[in-house]
This record gives C-alpha cells, structure tokens and sequence, in this order.
C-alpha cells in the first residue's frame, strides 16, 4: 500500500498557529480535513469552573 500525498506541509500549521498566538489567541485543537484543510479550535487557555474559587462569579455561601 502506497502513502498518499498530503494536501498541507508542517510549514503551513505552523505559520497557522504562529499567527493565531500572534493575535493573542490560544490554540487548543488543530484538525486538517482530507482536502487539506486547515482548521484552528482557540479558545481560553484554560477554562475556569464555575464552582471555582479562583472564578469570578464563584461565591462561597460563607461569604455572603
């Protein structure tokens, strides 16, 4: 069985994700689809629970 030829270089999801952070986002996910394309999952870099005390809408009923 013969290896396909891919449809993207390393070269290109690195100035991907490169540019991404340079826009201050933080890349979680890199998915390429079967044509080659490039698709980029951003987001928080860590996401905070709810029930968190670090959260800013987190509130201990001690507290209040």
């Amino acid at each position: 069985m013969s290896r396909t030829r891919t449809h993207f270089t390393q070269a290109q999801v690195r100035r991907a994700v490169k540019a991404a952070e340079s826009a201050g986002l933080h890349v979680k996910r890199v998915t390429i689809d079967p044509g080659g394309s490039i698709t980029l999952d951003v987001g928080d870099e860590s996401p905070i629970a709810v029930d968190s005390p670090d959260s800013a809408h987190a509130a201990s009923w001690d507290d209040m």
